[in-house]
């Protein structure tokens, strides 16, 4: 919104020719909703492995299958969050498994998803 002064005006006040619409009550601003971010892929549970942690009892490592095709290098994507929704489990890429396109999943917290859950690969790392 511009201000002009005028040299003529003794007071040297700032004037301003836009008008502001009318105030309407009961009005709200418009509430921007965060989306939940989707994942880049879906797979699941091949097989869980590793050792298991004395703490909790659960292992340390998981397969996945589903992620990846053979074709596309698993090494450069390591350090991808990998999440677990039916056991809210999260871990991260720790590399190839095999050809068949699976990789090893590093779970720091351990893993108590049974053979056949559901996994997802999203885009960034965790933080």
């Amino acid at each position: 919104m511009p201000f002009k002064r005028f040299a003529s005006d003794p007071t040297k006040a700032m004037h301003q020719d836009l008008v502001l619409p009318t105030a309407r009550p009961g009005s709200r601003l418009e509430v921007v909703k965060k989306t939940k971010k989707k994942p880049q892929q879906v797979g699941k549970v091949d097989k869980v492995k590793g050792d298991v942690l004395e703490a909790n009892g659960k292992h340390s490592m998981a397969i996945i299958a589903g992620f990846f095709t053979p074709e596309i290098n698993i090494r450069d994507k390591v350090g991808q969050r990998v999440f677990v929704p039916s056991t809210n489990e999260e871990g991260t890429v720790a590399g190839p498994f095999g050809k068949a396109g699976k990789c090893k999943v590093n779970f720091p917290k351990g893993i108590s998803a049974e053979p056949g859950a559901k996994a997802e690969l999203y885009a960034t790392a965790s933080s």
